[in-house]
């Protein structure tokens, strides 16, 4: 039987909410070995960086590490990286893995997500995703010798890419399927106000369209085809159309899934249904919602880990987000969807409940909206509902 100290922890994911949970074990006295796994090559990194500075910068962009070596080092904790995981036994309490089979006395799952793509595009040269540090890497690249770019979605990445290459003096057209974009992340209101950034900025948006097929060569993409009639000339495609949950391995497993979305299903303790196993980050579903925001995964992981270790600490965090385009600061907080919206002055969009502010969307308002985070913050953790919109593609955010 194993002692404390001998009690493996595995963390399956090396990002943010990994790293959290290996920090909020050891927080919490946690004293047996820790393995965290991570299938790219790279230590633990920033992912918000990713669509903002790494496209931006004049300078090539190195990893945006979360901790030093000599951290990493002090927590005692073996990475292993550039390993995927194939499977879970949680009766036999092992993770198969490309490295073999490791076993686990308790268990962190913050695999994260991974972008949608689209059938007929993945694997063309010239058609990027960004969600790694590669894929950063190839889309500053594909900038950098492309006069024209036709993005794929009017979220929050689709937007940033959108911004670094305008910025760039790149022509840009942003198409998105829905009638209104960023209908999952923020009310109609906020939404045109956003969307004029990118028209003031020259962005060309067309809403109600799809892409019905592509042109290209051996040196890329030629031509885009739209579901309109319109054919685009370009250089490089983008797609910004989400992300879905790194769930994939757990198939067979007794851990269960969210229907709807795909991720993992877990209370506020991070707790799934698995005994000895919690989730954190991008894949988690709590309470029937998924957070996808930097202030999220990283809480999700510290508590996941902490309770890991035999802590009784239950997921409370308001909801924040925020994001670059066009030199604008673009900042939100709270529930910002189903609640009565209203711009109480210019840039600052605030939403309300039976009278109560439940949330806001900023542009260029730093201050208002940190107060009213703060505000929301000092509410008793069920008096602001966990869904909004920033589960709709916004950035993993940190302030």
């Amino acid at each position: 039987m194993s002692t404390l100290h001998d009690r493996h922890l595995l963390v399956v994911g090396a990002g943010l909410a990994g790293l959290r949970a290996v920090e909020g074990a050891r927080g919490a006295g946690w004293s047996g070995p820790i393995t965290i796994v991570g299938d790219e090559p790279h230590p633990p990194y920033d992912r918000p960086p990713l669509s903002k500075a790494a496209l931006t910068s004049e300078e090539h962009p190195g990893v945006p590490v979360l901790r030093s070596s000599e951290v990493i080092e002090q927590l005692q904790v073996r990475h292993l990286s550039g390993v995927r995981v194939h499977g879970l036994d949680t009766e036999r309490r092992t993770v198969t893995t490309s490295a073999g089979e490791l076993g686990y006395d308790a268990l962190v799952i913050a695999t994260g997500s991974a972008a949608t793509t689209l059938p007929g595009l993945t694997g063309l040269p010239g058609v990027h995703v960004l969600r790694r540090y590669d894929d950063a890497l190839a889309v500053r690249d594909s900038l950098t010798r492309s006069r024209r770019v036709v993005i794929l979605g009017a979220g929050f990445i689709g937007s940033e890419i959108a911004s670094a290459a305008r910025a760039r003096g790149i022509e840009v057209t942003v198409v998105e399927a829905s009638s209104r974009p960023l209908a999952r992340a923020v009310g109609p209101l906020a939404a045109g106000r956003l969307m004029q950034l990118h028209a003031d900025a020259g962005v060309r948006l067309l809403t109600r369209t799809t892409v019905s097929g592509v042109r290209a060569s051996e040196r890329g993409i030629d031509e885009v085809e739209l579901s309109t009639g319109e054919t685009l000339a370009a250089d490089a495609v983008v797609l910004g159309i989400g992300a879905h949950p790194a769930t994939a391995w757990l198939a067979g497993s007794n851990v269960a899934l969210d229907p709807r979305s795909g991720g993992v299903l877990c209370d506020r303790s991070l707790a799934t249904s698995a005994p000895g196993v919690w989730a954190a980050g991008d894949v988690a579903c709590v309470d029937g919602e998924r957070g996808e925001h930097w202030t999220a995964a990283g809480e999700q992981g510290r508590v996941a880990g902490a309770n890991a270790a035999g802590a009784t600490e239950v997921f409370a965090s308001v909801p924040f987000a925020w994001s670059t385009w066009h030199g604008h600061r673009i900042q939100v907080v709270g529930e910002t969807t189903a609640a009565d919206e209203e711009e109480s002055e210019a840039g600052l969009i605030v939403y309300r409940r039976d009278g109560s502010e439940v949330g806001a969307v900023g542009i260029d308002q730093p201050g208002p909206i940190a107060r009213l985070r703060r505000s929301l913050a000092a509410r008793a953790p069920g008096d602001v509902r966990a869904h909004t919109a920033v589960a709709g593609g916004v950035v993993p955010a940190r302030e």
